[in-house]
């Protein structure tokens, strides 16, 4: 093992056996040989992690405020599903919302919202400029009592998380009975996921629809849908991504020109590259 690195069990079943699924930018990808669940092992410690997100080095608050455009599509449509499973807007907890796209649209349509995120300036963004009730941290430490919230979203959060089965479980606990919660993450089981959004520095954990399924039962939680999903992406926003390495860094002037001609264009590519998780607490126990 890598000096600095940190060998971990599968998070899902806790077998510490694997075997290999690729590697990137020098990290080893696996995949647990008792449930699939693909993950980064042996990888950075929980403080370089956390180190990561604060240091702008991905998740940039540029990048999500010239993303703004593109990201309000996708966010009402996921907002719509929620709305549509219990009735009419309610008390909303964002997992990870940045710079409060979504927050500010769910506000718009009526739902009570709140945030928790980890990176301190994204945070501070929300509330200073926002006016979003925002707090800094994780989820381990909100400050939410359980059965705060009718409805719950992560989107692109839970590949991030050095324990994301905690958070599932955390959540399941936060949602009233009969709320939902939201998950959207990269598809592995997809050839787009597995050629773009393998990237261990920022990428932790990779499901499929069979091991995102099973995450949420074994949190108490009972799915409703998990469906194909791909989010909107403008021009601005996709200058400063790192999908494709630097590819689209490289081509920012092309985009600027573009821009100029055609304004900001929002396209949709069809490559079914991530999944969108529905599920829902109970309502008896």
């Amino acid at each position: 093992m890598a000096e600095g690195l940190t060998s971990v069990p599968c998070n899902l079943c806790g077998t510490t056996t694997s075997r290999p699924f690729t590697r990137r930018q020098g990290f080893t990808v696996v995949a647990c040989d008792a449930c699939g669940l693909v993950y980064v092992n042996p990888r950075v410690p929980l403080e370089r992690i956390t180190e990561h997100y604060n240091g702008n080095e991905s998740s940039r608050i540029q990048y999500y405020l010239d993303a703004e455009a593109a990201d309000r599509r996708s966010f009402a449509e996921v907002l719509a599903r929620a709305e549509a499973l219990l009735g009419a807007p309610g008390d909303l907890l964002d997992v990870g919302p940045n710079v409060g796209t979504c927050l500010e649209l769910a506000r718009e349509r009526g739902w009570r919202g709140r945030g928790i995120e980890l990176n301190a300036d994204a945070a501070r963004h929300c509330r200073d400029v926002r006016r979003l009730d925002v707090v800094t941290g994780t989820l381990e430490d909100a400050p939410f009592p359980a059965a705060s919230f009718d409805g719950i979203l992560m989107g692109d959060v839970i590949e991030h998380l050095p324990d994301p089965q905690d958070a599932l479980r955390r959540v399941a606990s936060l949602l009233r009975p009969g709320g939902v919660v939201l998950v959207s993450t990269p598809d592995i089981g997809r050839w787009a996921a597995r050629a773009l959004q393998v990237k261990p520095l920022e990428h932790l954990y990779y499901y499929s629809r069979e091991t995102m399924g099973r995450a949420l039962g074994q949190a108490g939680l009972e799915v409703v849908e998990i469906v194909p999903f791909d989010r909107h992406k403008n021009l601005t926003g996709m200058t400063h991504s790192t999908t494709c390495g630097t590819l689209f860094q490289r081509l920012a002037p092309l985009f600027r020109l573009a821009r100029r001609a055609f304004g900001d264009l929002v396209v949709r590519f069809p490559l079914r590259e991530n999944l969108l998780a529905v599920a829902r607490r109970p309502r008896a126990a």
